[in-house]
């Protein structure tokens, strides 16, 4: 069980960095060009309107958190000998907790 927890919690901590990355961070070096790339593979392959989730921090943490559930779903079956995969529901955590801290961040700067 705390096999689980410890994984619940690096994907949504992970998923929730790797999106401030790519939409805060999105225009400053080195993290520029690999967006820049990530979104128009999106665009190209996926769909048009998805390559907009790279515009939302609250969006990305949601399927950013899907990329580091697989990883560690191959990480904890060697590691802990059991897989680990809990998306969506870790997506929702990582979305809500986005949200969450996105809008204390903005109650804080309007004073």
């Amino acid at each position: 069980m705390l096999n689980f927890l410890i994984c619940f919690l690096i994907s949504i901590i992970s998923g929730y960095g790797l999106a401030i990355i790519l939409v805060e961070k999105g225009n400053d070096y080195p993290i520029k060009k690999p967006r820049i790339l990530l979104k128009s593979f999106i665009y190209k392959y996926i769909s048009k309107k998805f390559s907009e989730v790279l515009d939302c921090s609250t969006c990305s943490s949601f399927w950013t958190t899907l990329l580091i559930d697989i990883i560690l779903f191959f990480i904890s079956y060697i590691v802990f000998g059991s897989f680990y995969f809990f998306w969506p529901f870790s997506g929702f955590a990582a979305a809500g907790i986005t949200w969450t801290i996105i809008e204390l961040l903005n109650i804080l700067d309007n004073d």
